[in-house]
């Protein structure tokens, strides 16, 4: 029991919290503002050993989270014992003592303020009593959401040309790829296909963005529906998302029907490349040159694509079979970005955030409560009041010297 009550008291301590704290919010800083952290450079080999190339899911941001939860519990689960004594009437330590009047009546005094008698004391605005513990229920509940959302969470990006089907769990399909140490090892066994895409959609009131018409297909069922910059979708507790990358994509099919879609990356505002290494096609660089931006929303206007390999280059068309096996070029079409998202932490944070609003609200209200002094005692009562106890006390001073001053 000693070593549980050294423990405790540790957690309670103050030092312990702001410590935590302060190595948070400066591990938060470098996570949000680091060019490493964003990805948008390589990661130092310290930033990679200490794990601030992911600061959010990293084991020192979440054991600090870990610490900073049970510190929280120490010092806010007992507390409801002192709020559930102070809403029926009993004192909270620094009550203040209410000085004598003659002829002044601290229970009518108190009353006229929103007192009221419960038992033997006088009590205002009980829930208020609760606002301190509800604020630390819901700051325990946001680091624990917090913890759960960066262990489990999993999200990713995929491209899909208008027609193609991918299943994201197949390799190759799903990059840029961020998961929690506990998050399942392979994406999302989905299917999606896109129906429809328009990379211009034009929307009164709103500037041109993307618009796509996604299925969505797994063993427990399937989904379509509408994706754009505004609005995504949910399926099977995983979130999907329109992306902004877009670009050309060529769709190549062979004599026996099978086809494939390569995605084209800009390599200039005319130009847009992807390499293969591929038995079916050889290996080379499939480049598309147009006439105008690939972005420019007249369109690409005339457009040419070609195969270069170590032997030279030939123009990949519709009429004339190429690559060892006769592939053909079946059309150009666009391809658009999405992301996919797991996030069991989040329903926890918006709860969370509530209680924290609730708790905050309550701590505003001038919860109080009050004994009557006996007879021979040198006060009249004992006041104790969450917000506003000079003020109270001086009302009542000064509405005793009021009356005082009449009686002469």
């Amino acid at each position: 029991m000693a070593v549980l009550r050294h423990v405790l008291g540790w957690l309670r301590s103050p030092r312990l919290a702001l410590g935590l704290i302060a190595f948070l919010a400066a591990w938060c800083g470098v996570g949000a503002w680091a060019s490493f952290a964003r990805g948008s450079a390589p990661a130092p080999g310290w930033a990679a050993a200490t794990g601030l190339d992911r600061p959010f899911s990293s084991w020192p941001f979440l054991a600090g989270n870990a610490l900073l939860f049970a510190s929280t519990a120490a010092c806010a689960l007992p507390r409801w014992r002192r709020c559930l004594a102070a809403s029926r009437g009993a004192l909270p330590p620094g009550a203040a003592p209410f000085p004598a009047r003659p002829g002044q009546d601290l229970e009518s005094f108190l009353r006229a303020r929103g007192f009221a008698r419960r038992g033997d004391a006088l009590v205002r605005w009980r829930a208020g009593f609760w606002g301190g513990w509800i604020l630390h229920l819901g700051l325990l509940g946001l680091l624990a959401s917090v913890a759960v959302q960066q262990l489990f969470h999993d999200e990713g990006l995929f491209r899909l040309a208008s027609g193609e089907a991918v299943s994201l769990d197949q390799p190759g399909v799903v990059f840029g790829r961020e998961r929690g140490p506990l998050a399942p090892e392979s994406p999302p066994a989905v299917e999606a296909t896109l129906a429809a895409f328009d990379p211009f959609q034009r929307q009164a009131g709103y500037v041109i963005d993307r618009r796509s018409r996604l299925g969505l297909r797994s063993r427990a069922g399937r989904l379509t529906a509408t994706l754009d910059r505004a609005a995504g979708v949910t399926f099977e507790g995983i979130d999907f998302f329109q992306a902004i990358p877009t670009g050309l994509a060529l769709r190549l099919e062979w004599p026996d029907g099978r086809y494939t879609v390569l995605d084209l990356l800009e390599a200039g505002e005319h130009r847009s490349v992807v390499g293969v290494d591929d038995p079916m096609l050889g290996r080379g660089t499939f480049v598309a040159e147009s006439e105008r931006d690939v972005h420019d929303q007249a369109g690409t206007g005339r457009l040419s694509v070609r195969f270069e390999t170590a032997e030279g280059a030939r123009l990949v068309s519709d009429a004339a079979p190429f690559g060892p096996t006769g592939a053909r070029l079946a059309r150009v079409d666009r391809w658009g970005e999405y992301k996919y998202s797991r996030d069991p932490g989040l329903p926890g944070v918006l709860a969370s955030f509530l209680l924290l609003l609730a708790g905050s609200a309550l701590l505003a209200v001038p919860a109080g409560v009050a004994r009557l002094g006996g007879e021979g005692e040198p006060w009249a009562g004992l006041v104790f009041v969450q917000r506003g106890g000079e003020a109270l006390r001086s009302d009542w001073e000064g509405a005793a010297s009021v009356e005082g001053d009449g009686e002469e």
